[in-house]
């Protein structure tokens, strides 16, 4: 009927299993966790690219593929035949255009009071903004900054265009 040791390997297995998806749980937990040490604060995922699309971050380059994560500090680029749109925690998003570069100065958001901070820097291209929950809460509290001009207030879409 069954082999000798056979019934114990199933819920050893299971067990193991069952481990694994508990670690895999509680370390998402913790890295999601603001303030967490070493755990990097995701405020936005890529949503669409197309072309060339890079993210700086800590002096390396990533590809700016669908699903790639963003924090504070990033700096996202497009080729001249690139785009990318971008989805934030507080629902806003950013549409760049070709040729475009965007550095992320800060974004901090608490989902549980819609309050938060929200500051870019678009050195060159276009940017398509929508504004999402932290501009709905305090309008002053996102800032698309250029070399020349500063956008904040109760614009809820708008377009950005800088040249070089």
């Amino acid at each position: 009927m069954f082999r000798t040791g056979m019934h114990n390997t199933i819920p050893v297995t299971v067990a193991k299993g069952v481990f694994c998806l508990f670690l895999l749980h509680t370390g998402t937990a913790r890295a999601a966790e603001p303030g967490a040490p070493g755990a990097p604060i995701w405020g936005a995922q890529v949503k669409v690219s197309r072309g060339v699309v890079s993210i700086e971050r800590d002096g390396q380059r990533y590809p700016g593929i669908v699903g790639a994560r963003l924090k504070e500090k990033d700096v996202i680029q497009t080729g001249g035949n690139g785009s990318v749109g971008i989805m934030f925690n507080d629902n806003s998003t950013l549409s760049l255009g070709p040729d475009a570069e965007v550095l992320l100065q800060r974004y901090a958001y608490d989902s549980t009071t819609y309050m938060g901070a929200f500051d870019a820097y678009i050195k060159r291209g276009t940017v398509s903004v929508q504004a999402g929950n932290i501009a709905k809460q305090a309008p002053e509290a996102m800032r698309m900054v250029t070399p020349k001009a500063e956008v904040t207030g109760t614009a809820k879409n708008y377009v950005v265009s800088v040249g070089e």
